[in-house]
């Protein structure tokens, strides 16, 4: 899976208003709740095998930074 396909997929799970980019702080978007934070979860696990915690969820602000935490070499 490319940083792309992620991100492209992330926006259709949460299905969120605004497009999502590296740059977007997910924490300031209107749709940002802890249900979005669940399927951001999910999400992650069900696509990539990385289990996120809360204190991730509490760390993470960008897709970028999202990225970043599951590693670099998960993505192609």
């Amino acid at each position: 899976m490319t940083t792309a396909e992620f991100i492209s997929g992330l926006h259709e799970e949460l299905e969120f208003d605004a497009q999502l980019t590296e740059s977007t702080n997910l924490k300031d978007l209107d749709e940002w709740d802890s249900m979005a934070a669940m399927v951001l979860i999910g999400y992650v696990s069900n696509n990539l095998d990385i289990t996120l915690t809360a204190d991730d969820l509490k760390e993470i602000t960008t897709v970028s930074s999202l990225i970043d935490r599951i590693g670099a070499d998960k993505f192609n």
